[in-house]
């Protein structure tokens, strides 16, 4: 029963990817139809190549559409083709994530016309790069969590919120939680610190796991893809010309949208989603309470509330401090932080991830015992690094395929595609943003392309920029799946296999962005333009 329970979750994985790729090969179909681009009226088309526009004749245009549909054809099905590849070789071969991973990243640039070398260079840029963002924060991550699990902090910060909250209203609470927490910082760092929270919880609350991660996600996910100072939504504020007070006014109603529709589906569906990790769980934390009166957990007595929380809100204070008070510009798309001196130096340096969860990991020294702590830490510094190595390298090498994705320039085909179809002004920023999303993993990516292209076409589609603001944000937040570096994280984390995330993740996702979509129409409805 158990393998045909199995079988039946590959197949059902395998029929999803099937159902996407026949979607975006129905988009390339359509532009590599010999009538497009041959109507009379269309004299001064721009041919988009490269993210130039080239203006041409209408001679010329049956040939130039045509080469260049045919380039994009294949990037596109390229993509299809190795993402389908990818889950099959995970869920039906059982074939490493790692090593799924790699062998995709370089099979994907030279079938898409790129370079072997400049592949080989660009995984590596992409797996050092996001090894170089996350690589010490997940090993101070699972340190600051293996603190408060050694000392009682995570029970005791559990049995507080199940006091406030009820196990009932926990998903409501988690999203929240996210939706404040990952304004000031990072998705993946922000769950990184929360995620022995999490996992307490789901058992305290005898609920699955993915239902409360999932909920927190729906919130760190909204608010990073809308409101700033995030640099998604900053960086396509600024490239638009919107103002930030109507951006953050119109955002924060559509992100609550956002999350309301990621909340539905993580309790509706998520909660017959069980996992083994969940019975390892609720072995894990019963070995823990039924110890708690051995000798050695007499830290786990004397563990306050505040002195378990401050592991987690220390970190996420100083990050906070430095995103509101560092000045930010934004240069060609991209959000930097100014150079300052005296007290803001300050307050930049100790606001840098790495170092504000090491303030965070002194912080949790001192649920220890006294006479043990150096004993305890050097053996949960060990524990830490032998445990996040594999997400580690796992989550480096979805950023190396997202790299490759990005050099492979399948984000400028799309983008060229979606300027010569005829699409609905209001919803053509919106599935924008989701094409390029789903096809290179990065919110921010898709944001930043989609303004770039938005822009110019801000007075035809008859939108303010705010709204075109929220529409790309919405959009923005799917599809994510096997081309995102957050999705192997949770699958690492929580021992999660990828066909399942498809069928959760993924799928809120969605849900979020349709809710986000709900809300700029309701606005539009209301009369803002």
């Amino acid at each position: 029963m158990r393998a045909c329970v199995i079988r039946s979750e590959k197949q059902n994985s395998i029929v999803g990817v099937i159902r996407l790729c026949f979607m975006l090969v129905l988009l390339s179909s359509t532009v590599c139809h010999p009538a497009y681009g041959q109507r009379p009226d269309q004299a001064d088309l721009a041919v988009v190549a490269e993210g130039v526009r080239q203006p041409v004749t209408t001679s010329e245009q049956p040939a130039v559409v045509a080469t260049d549909a045919g380039r994009t054809s294949i990037r596109v099905l390229a993509l299809v083709g190795v993402l389908a590849s990818l889950l099959v070789a995970i869920a039906r071969f059982n074939v490493h994530p790692f090593l799924a991973l790699l062998i995709s990243g370089l099979l994907l640039g030279p079938v898409s016309g790129l370079d072997p070398v400049a592949t080989v260079e660009a995984f590596l840029d992409g797996f050092a790069g996001l090894m170089k963002s996350i690589g010490v924060v997940i090993v101070l991550g699972a340190l600051i969590g293996g603190l408060l699990s050694q000392s009682g902090g995570t029970m005791t910060i559990a049995r507080t919120l199940m006091k406030v909250v009820g196990p009932r209203r926990l998903p409501l609470a988690m999203g929240i939680t996210g939706y404040v927490v990952s304004i000031p910082a990072f998705v993946d760092i922000a769950y990184i610190m929360l995620r022995p929270i999490v996992e307490v919880l789901a058992v305290k609350s005898k609920r699955n796991v993915l239902v409360v991660g999932l909920s927190l996600t729906a919130g760190l996910t909204a608010s990073h893809a809308l409101l700033p100072p995030t640099p998604g939504p900053l960086a396509t504020a600024g490239l638009l010309g919107a103002d930030l007070g109507r951006v953050i006014s119109i955002n924060v109603f559509v992100a609550a949208f956002a999350v309301l529709g990621g909340l539905l589906w993580a309790t509706l569906f998520c909660g017959r989603v069980r996992l083994p990790y969940d019975d390892v769980l609720r072995e894990k934390f019963a070995s823990e309470h039924d110890g708690e009166q051995a000798a050695d957990s007499s830290d786990k007595e004397n563990a306050s509330f505040l002195l378990s929380i401050a592991p987690i809100l220390l970190p996420l204070v100083l990050i906070a401090l430095g995103a509101f008070l560092i000045p930010k510009q934004v240069v060609e798309g991209t959000v930097i932080s100014q150079d300052v001196t005296g007290l803001l130096g300050v307050f930049q340096f100790l606001s840098i991830p790495a170092i504000a969860l090491l303030c965070g990991a002194f912080a949790g020294t001192f649920l220890l015992k006294r006479g043990t702590r150096l004993a305890k830490l050097s053996g949960l510094v060990e524990t830490s690094i032998e445990h996040s190595a594999v997400v580690l390298m796992i989550t480096a090498a979805g950023g190396g395929l997202g790299a490759v994705i990005k050099a492979t320039g399948v984000g400028d085909d799309i983008a060229a595609v979606f300027q010569l179809v005829q699409l609905p002004a209001i919803l053509f920023p919106f599935l924008l943003a989701a094409t390029l999303t789903t096809a290179t993993g990065s919110l921010t990516v898709s944001m930043v392309t989609s303004s770039s292209i938005v822009v110019s076409m801000l007075p035809s589609l008859g939108i303010s920029p705010e709204l075109a603001v929220a529409l790309i944000g919405a959009g923005s937040l799917c599809i994510i799946h096997a081309n995102s570096s957050f999705f192997w994280l949770l699958s690492r984390l929580h021992d999660v296999p990828p066909s399942t995330l498809y069928r959760t993740y993924s799928v809120q996702s969605v849900c979020m962005s349709l809710g986000g979509l709900v809300a700029v129409l309701l606005l539009r409805f209301c009369g803002l333009e």
